[in-house]
């Protein structure tokens, strides 16, 4: 057996906050949203944010509390083909608070990247792959 990489990560997040996350993931990060009709129709309970080809994040809203607070998981990382200036400016644009800047340590290397939050408070790491000019 051998693994060769992630797949796709699950995040629950409140109800209310459901379309607030959809938003964020699709408006500020620019990840298509798939399976919103599937999720509509009663045919799955969650709704996806494509990342690549190969890797996606389901979200699924859940009544009560979030999901997410008793687990042992700091923050979600996703690689950028974007220059870090032009992720910084996207942040800026869409008004999400950069929560802190540095040079991360990550599957690929060390690479500029930022830090902010989703609407559930969950921490996003926005790693650049692009080498600044």
């Amino acid at each position: 057996m051998q693994a060769i990489a992630f797949d796709h990560i699950k995040l629950q997040v409140p109800s209310d906050l459901f379309d607030e996350v959809l938003t964020f993931y699709a408006s500020v990060l620019g990840l298509p949203i798939e399976g919103r009709d599937r999720y509509e129709q009663g045919e799955k309970p969650f709704v996806s944010a494509r990342i690549a080809a190969d890797s996606i994040i389901h979200i699924e809203p859940v009544d009560g509390p979030l999901a997410m607070a008793d687990r042992p998981v700091d923050h979600l990382a996703i690689r950028m083909d974007t220059p870090i200036a032009e992720i910084v400016a996207q942040c800026e644009a869409t008004g999400v608070p950069i929560d802190r800047r540095l040079d991360a340590l990550g599957a690929v290397g060390e690479a500029p990247a930022v830090y902010i939050h989703d609407p559930t408070g969950m921490r996003v790491e926005l790693k650049s792959t692009v080498q600044s000019g």
